[in-house]
């Protein structure tokens, strides 16, 4: 029987990546936990898709419209009415032809009164949904730029700085 003998070249880098991944104890991004904190993150995006049907065909207040409260006196007394105010003209009007600031909607037990305190708490919700997920897609897009540059510092021309060379040691 014949014995082959092959000679394998490595360079110092791949040499020290095959010491650690056989005696380091190499981890993963599952092992570390990434994989599923993104499934968890896509899971939780499809609950917020789910939850914003909720919002559908229900009137919600446009961004710059606010309840105001307006006195009434009549010959019986005096009566507290509920309106909803713009800062510019934008509802349809009831009777002009142009639009008006201002819808009026009766006193606080009436439905319109009610429906519209819910549309302005709806609106402040989706606000506050879309501030939060301004802030999670910032954040997601540094966990991007991080992954980027553990890209750049993988690739075979990358360079790294020895400081010592008295101090290396053979490997096995």
């Amino acid at each position: 029987m014949r014995q082959y003998q092959e000679q394998i070249r490595l360079t110092r880098r791949s040499a020290a990546i095959m010491m650690l991944m056989r005696r380091g104890c190499p981890q993963s991004p599952e092992s570390l936990g990434v994989i599923p904190s993104i499934e968890a993150i896509a899971t939780t995006l499809d609950n917020i898709r789910t939850g914003l049907t909720n919002f559908d065909g229900q009137y919600i207040a446009p961004p710059g419209c606010e309840l105001h409260i307006y006195n009434v006196k009549r010959s019986s007394g005096t009566y507290s009415y509920y309106k909803l105010t713009a800062e510019n003209a934008m509802f349809a009007p009831s009777e002009k032809e142009q639009e008006v600031r201002v819808i009026h909607l009766s006193h606080q037990h009436d439905a319109r009164y009610i429906e519209a305190q819910l549309s302005i708490e709806r609106r402040n919700k989706l606000t506050q949904v879309r501030t939060l997920l301004h802030n999670a897609s910032t954040l997601l897009e540094e966990a991007t730029r991080l992954l980027e540059q553990t890209t750049d510092m993988n690739s075979p021309n990358a360079t790294v700085e020895v400081f010592n060379t008295d101090e290396i040691i053979p490997i096995d």
